[in-house]
């Protein structure tokens, strides 16, 4: 059930803004505080929620978008309006409508066709959580500093392995133990990577990049990645060194080849770029640029290639930093 469709109105940074995806690989650029990480989550959180049967159903809001970590009201971005997050597939529409009354938080779920499931998602954060395993069982019970996306990512990981995996998927984890060095364990609440002389190296010891194939591998192994899924990555290069960057992009590849439909957000040309040299022919591709304008953040530019984004902030900065260079070896000041 591919998600074809976004649209947010009077919600966080966004006033009115609408954006159709592909079925491939959807790549969100902006400079910071262009929402691209409230976009992600808004997407995670409706995938994640059991969604109503009938329509108009009132609910109390408390638990809804967990993921920003605030009350509810905080994501209105003018008190005086409704705001409405909608998401739609391929089969579905669905709404949440949030309203402001006398500060509490309320609002009303209006569910159309999805018949009360859920789509399969993966949130995968910035931050690396796998080493902080075990939070998870206080956080119920517990104020922890952590919004649900952090400790959802650390559950995920630590359900049973699938008795049998697709040809497919066992090929892409192949590939991953290929570059980490061997294959991922998940034992007394700690993970580790069993490399080829099993010899067992914990995560916490372990190389970022390492840890984030590592995440993936695990999320295949347990199902959460599959045909039919989404995996959500906010800052896929946060911690890596730019070696490992064309890596992950083809493990992203790849994995929209078997049927994962694929969020990100990034701030590097390396990713933005090495997604268009590694696509071949057949691969589905798309990308978004965000940016401020007094009337809230918009979606200035759509492509279907990084050459064909106009817009780009990240652009500016590459060309910015080879404009300092050349300076610089001309002996002219370089101000940056």
């Amino acid at each position: 059930m591919a998600i074809k469709k976004i649209e947010l109105e009077n919600f966080t940074v966004f006033e009115n803004v609408a954006i159709d995806f592909c079925e491939g690989v959807n790549v969100f650029i902006g400079e910071n505080g262009t929402g691209k990480t409230h976009l992600l989550k808004a997407i995670s959180e409706i995938c994640d929620s059991e969604l109503p049967i009938e329509n108009g159903y009132d609910v109390r809001l408390s638990k809804t978008f967990d993921c920003f970590n605030c009350p509810i009201i905080n994501l209105i971005r003018n008190k005086k309006r409704e705001t409405k997050v909608t998401l739609s597939t391929d089969k579905a529409r669905y709404e949440i409508e949030i309203r402001y009354y006398d500060k509490m938080d309320a609002g009303k779920f209006i569910g159309h066709g999805f018949g009360g499931k859920r789509i399969p998602a993966v949130f995968v954060p910035a931050k690396e959580m796998l080493t902080h395993s075990g939070l998870e069982k206080d956080y119920i019970d517990r104020n922890l500093p952590f919004d649900v996306t952090l400790i959802d990512i650390i559950n995920k990981a630590g359900i049973s392995t699938l008795r049998t995996l697709p040809d497919e998927m066992c090929s892409i984890m192949t590939k991953i133990e290929q570059i980490i060095g061997g294959k991922v364990l998940y034992e007394n609440n700690r993970y580790f990577i069993v490399k080829s002389d099993d010899i067992k190296i914990d995560f916490a010891v372990e190389a970022e990049g390492y840890k984030k194939l590592g995440l993936i591998y695990r999320m295949i192994e347990t199902g959460n990645i599959a045909k039919g899924s989404v995996l959500i990555w906010d800052e896929p290069e946060s911690n890596i060194n730019p070696n490992n960057i064309p890596i992950i992009v083809n493990l992203l590849l790849e994995l929209q080849r078997n049927g994962v439909q694929i969020f990100i957000a990034t701030h590097s040309y390396d990713v933005a770029r090495w997604f268009e040299l590694n696509a071949v022919e057949g691969d589905k591709l798309r990308y978004f640029n965000l940016k401020k304008t007094d009337n809230g953040v918009k979606c200035s530019a759509t492509a279907e290639t990084y050459k064909s984004l106009s817009d780009s902030v990240i652009e500016d900065a590459s060309d910015k930093l080879y404009n300092a260079v050349m300076k610089k070896m001309n002996g002219e000041q370089a101000n940056g």
